[in-house]
């Protein structure tokens, strides 16, 4: 998916979970890292697997940590 999922305003953010994408609204990343969390059978959620929605280029980004 390529489009923003989130409500108004929430921020949308994904998540790479072992068994596919995880659409997430989230108001932080801290918030979305514990959501994506939520979904996970196994481990923590980590950073390096979430991906911000940037409104300007249209795109899901890797979030910095």
């Amino acid at each position: 998916m390529n489009s923003p999922s989130a409500a108004h305003r929430w921020t949308s953010y994904r998540y790479a979970g072992r068994y596919g994408t995880i659409m997430i609204g989230a108001t932080s990343t801290q918030d979305a890292l514990n959501e994506a969390g939520r979904s996970l059978t196994q481990g923590a959620a980590t950073v390096d697997r979430l991906e911000i929605w940037n409104a300007l280029t249209g795109l899901y980004e890797k979030v910095t940590p």
